[in-house]
């Protein structure tokens, strides 16, 4: 197959040989932008929110700059479900059958599931569910880099 990242056909004779099944060059480094805009758009958002609200006469008021950027994280967000889609069937597919950072693996693909779901109940709830999800995406969004760099780290400690 070309190097489009569709599927094992990605994976060179030395790739399958080491046990290897890393994710082309292209979507490895498209994958991270996404990930680290929509990571911080995300934590731009929680720094307005909660430390620069708008105070005004009438009360405390929303930043102005909070809804244009909750619209650009969920525009990133679909970008990233859409990679992360991609990635399942040009690395996760391949490299199932391997023991190596599956472990880890399951840990950052649950917690993007967790993003995923959590955002999803975002926009379509209210009231207490809502400030539920609220609370869930905020804490796992924060803490998900920790999942990236420990799948990153453990592949690159046994290279």
């Amino acid at each position: 197959m070309n190097r489009s990242g569709q599927g094992s056909g990605e994976l060179g004779n030395r790739d399958r040989a080491a046990g290897g099944a890393r994710l082309p060059r292209v979507l490895r480094a498209t994958l991270y932008g996404v990930g680290a805009i929509l990571w911080v758009s995300g934590a731009v958002w929680l720094v307005l929110h909660y430390v620069y609200p708008q105070s005004t006469a009438f009360g405390t008021l929303p930043n102005p700059w909070e809804a244009p950027l909750m619209r650009a994280h969920g525009l990133i967000a679909v970008w990233a479900v859409f990679l992360i889609g991609w990635m399942m069937a040009a690395h996760v597919t391949v490299r199932w059958a391997s023991e190596r950072n599956r472990r880890s693996g399951l840990v950052l693909g649950g917690t993007a599931l967790l993003l995923i779901l959590s955002g999803y109940a975002l926009y379509y709830t209210t009231s207490s569910a809502n400030d539920a999800a609220a609370l869930a995406h905020e804490a796992i969004g924060v803490l998900s880099p920790a999942a990236a760099l420990a799948h990153w780290w453990r592949n690159r400690s046994r290279a």
